[in-house]
């Protein structure tokens, strides 16, 4: 076994917070050692690059990755930088003329590069919804799916006589958002080129992620010197739907998902339907109807100082991008939050989805059998419970049934309310949520 005076001394500062990830090789028992995602790699000679938090590997008690790299000249960046964005273009048009193209919907910051140009994040690593919606990750084809992405790539390079060569047999992959209601993986496909340090290409992957609105076939412009192509794409609309999912929703919000949610939303007002079908179909964490109370978390903390570290360039704090955000998104809240409209029927507005859906899982029309087929609905706490109350209170009928008796039927289907049965007191705070 590997003693704690055999590993890596930049490696054990790292695990001890050091902020760079080391040049120094990583063997395995290293790894473990020190829990760290086997995507996070050595960093090249001839850079340097910052170790950022990711809460994609939150499974990991190291969960980093590396940042955007940095250079002691600012030619080696410049040349580095378009030998990336070259390496992207081929991984994109591999995939778009390879057997998944029908089955990955790309989004993120490849999209925001298209859309905003040099407004955008250097686009450094590529995102995908898989569809259909009912492909498991833990498939055969899914890793298939990867290695046939490294070696498209890879001979994609060769024929085109690229400068960049894909290495195929070096990628790694990482499951992410492990314990989400999304689930991951990640593959990093090296990359080098004469003259300058290496790199890798980042692809994440997630799977059972709900499309509430169609994909779109995309014209991607070259990003660098390699092609362009035709790939299945979320719309700015979607894109900044789910931006806000993220920054509300999520444990970790991130500083990149609130700096793109500005790009998308000072050109895009969103629209009700399309962001409420993204929060309440997609989990039990947009169940709270929208409104101005979303901008409130982004004031504490959205992982701004990762963010920056990253992207020196960005000028302005979080609260400057939150409030940019809040005048953005007023005319939404004014549809939202319209005056006049009472607390429940907010509710009853928001869940409209949810409410059909149910109507249709339970034809019979038997309030017990609704009842059970609500209870899905606790694993989303007290909101889930609120929620419950009122898809039950909509499918009745107006006036047919009131909120403490909608709330009694809820609790007395079988299994899933359990702990809310043996606490009455929460019974109260659900309801006032309603009110």
């Amino acid at each position: 076994m590997t003693s704690f005076s055999d590993e890596p001394d930049s490696w054990a500062r790292l695990w001890r917070g050091s902020p760079t990830v080391p040049h120094a090789p990583l063997d395995e028992a290293a790894r473990q050692r020190w829990d760290l995602p086997r995507t996070l790699l050595p960093t090249p000679d001839g850079m340097d690059r910052p170790a950022v938090f990711d809460p994609a590997l939150k499974q990991f008690a190291n969960a980093y990755r590396a940042g955007e790299p940095r250079f002691p000249d600012e030619e080696t960046g410049r040349v580095w930088h378009r030998a990336r964005r070259t390496v992207l273009d081929l991984v994109l048009a591999a995939i778009a003329e390879g057997p998944w193209a029908d089955h990955l919907v790309l989004r993120g910051s490849v999209l925001m590069a298209t859309w905003f140009g040099e407004r955008a994040r250097d686009p450094g690593d590529l995102d995908f919804v898989v569809v259909p919606r009912d492909w498991a990750m833990d498939e055969p084809r899914t890793a298939g799916l990867f290695e046939r992405i490294a070696r498209d790539a890879a001979a994609l390079a060769r024929t085109r006589g690229d400068r960049a060569v894909i290495d195929a047999a070096g990628m790694v992959t990482e499951d992410i958002w492990t314990y989400e209601r999304v689930p991951g993986r990640r593959m990093l496909l090296p990359w080098s080129a004469p003259g300058i340090p290496g790199g890798t290409v980042q692809l994440d992957l997630v799977f059972n992620e709900l499309l509430p609105a169609p994909a779109e076939p995309a014209e991607l412009r070259p990003l660098g010197d390699g092609p362009g192509c035709r790939l299945l794409a979320a719309s700015p609309g979607l894109s900044l739907a789910w931006k806000l999912l993220w920054l509300v929703s999520d444990a970790y919000p991130q500083g990149k998902d609130l700096y793109d949610a500005v790009l998308l939303a000072e050109r895009t007002t969103p629209e009700y339907e399309l962001v409420r079908d993204a929060f309440v179909l997609g989990g039990y964490e947009g169940l709270r109807p929208a409104g101005r109370w979303w901008l409130e978390p982004l004031y504490a903390e959205v992982g701004w100082e990762h963010f920056t570290a990253d992207h020196p360039w960005i000028e302005g704090s979080a609260r400057t991008y939150a409030d940019r955000l809040g005048r953005a998104l007023e005319p939404f809240f004014a549809v939202a939050e319209p005056a006049g409209e009472n607390t429940y029927s907010r509710w009853a507005r928001w869940l409209e989805p949810l409410v059909e859906a149910t109507r249709t899982a339970s034809p019979s029309g038997a309030m017990t059998d609704r009842a059970a087929a609500l209870r899905h609905f606790s694993a989303g706490g007290l909101d889930g419970l609120a929620t419950a109350v009122v898809i039950l209170r909509e499918l009745a009928g107006p006036g047919t049934l009131g909120p403490e008796d909608a709330l009694t039927a809820v609790l007395a289907a079988p299994d899933g309310w359990r702990g809310f049965r043996d606490h009455p007191q929460w019974h109260a705070r659900a309801l006032d949520r309603l009110r």
